[in-house]
């Protein structure tokens, strides 16, 4: 069998390290500490070279890179910004589906929407030593940028797709879905258009709705949109609040599109007991396609997004990324759908 020359030659004395064989297979420490470990997360050709620099520098492994290995390669972290949503519980059940044939567990952590509070929890699920973290969005604070760069770990953000990933993405635009919906909001003929959701300083992701939302109200020449911001996380009431916010300030509204489907199915029961008719008097969309959603009456025009398959799509595409396999993919962007109902 033939083996591959190292860059450089092995040492003529001393120890041979697992930094000395990941040079000569042309690979990562972190890898070889997989493979000392019988670990199944690395590709069959990744291992076998490694095995083979292994042979060629009798390399005897210790005790303790043993343990490295066991102790990097059990944990990905998964950081979502609240636990009170359906949508992010669906996205978690996909990667704890995803990982637990491998023997990977999950942690989470839960910012609340708080930027310290995310700096924080990353800075402690670190010294866990994960091999993966998977974040919410592509909006984070220059010190969730560095200690994520400084640690080293395989990194997915989820949830959008709308710019550049500090590592890997899987999600969708979030600017198109809003899009969509204001082409939708338009063409049944509405004219004046409210939104109400996140702030873009919280919630970066309900801001490039909004600006779809926009783009497609001003290409149809109608007033501006009429944006009514509220303080993350939201609740149904958080609607019923937003509905009443935009009746005071903008009472010719006719249209409303709300960044969440919880306070869209509130706002429209809110205004069955008013007696505001829907869609006569008042459209009204969501986002999320929650399982109310088509149970209400009138049941909800929204946004389905894929929770679940993203969690499993971050999950995969971590796992070929420390497998090495040369598999992994930079952005993977799933699609969205439109949901008509008798809402909007």
């Amino acid at each position: 069998m033939k083996t591959r020359k190292p860059q450089k030659e092995a040492k003529s004395s001393g120890t041979i390290t697992m930094l000395d064989v990941a040079e000569y297979a042309g690979v990562s420490a972190q890898t070889v500490s997989r493979v000392v470990g019988n670990s199944s997360l690395v590709a069959e050709k990744t291992r076998r070279r490694v095995e083979e620099a292994i042979q060629a520098l009798r390399y005897i492994p210790n005790d303790a890179a043993r343990s490295l290995a066991s102790a990097s390669s059990r944990v990905v972290a998964v950081i979502i910004p609240t636990l009170s949503s359906s949508a992010f519980a669906a996205e978690v059940k996909g990667v704890i589906d995803a990982l637990e044939p491998h023997k990977i567990s999950v942690i989470i952590g839960n910012t609340e929407y708080s930027q310290a509070r995310e700096e924080a929890i990353l800075q402690s699920l670190l010294e866990r030593r994960p091999i993966g973290v998977i974040l919410t969005g592509l909006q984070h604070s220059p010190k969730v940028r560095s200690l994520l760069q400084q640690s080293g770990v395989a990194v997915i953000e989820t949830w959008d797709t709308d710019g550049d990933p500090i590592d890997m993405a899987v999600g969708f635009s979030n600017f198109t879905a809003g899009y969509d919906v204001g082409k939708l909001l338009c063409e049944r003929g509405s004219k004046r258009i409210a939104f109400v959701g996140g702030g873009s300083a919280q919630d970066s992701r309900a801001q490039s709705r909004y600006l779809g939302l926009c783009k497609a109200v001003k290409e149809a020449k109608l007033p501006d949109v009429h944006r009514v911001e509220l303080s993350l996380p939201m609740s149904g009431n958080d609607g019923i609040r937003g509905l009443d916010e935009v009746l005071r300030d903008a009472p010719l509204t006719d249209a409303i599109f709300f960044s969440a489907d919880t306070m869209a199915l509130a706002a429209i029961l809110e205004c069955n007991r008013r007696g505001i008719r829907i869609p006569e008097q008042l459209a009204i969309c969501g986002f999320g396609d929650y399982e109310l959603a088509a149970m209400v009456t009138p049941s909800l025009t929204t946004v389905r997004t894929q929770p679940d398959e993203m969690g499993a799509t971050a999950a995969q595409m971590l796992l070929a990324r420390i497998s090495e396999s040369g598999n992994a993919k930079h952005k993977v962007v799933l699609a969205h759908q439109l949901v008509r109902r008798g809402s909007a």
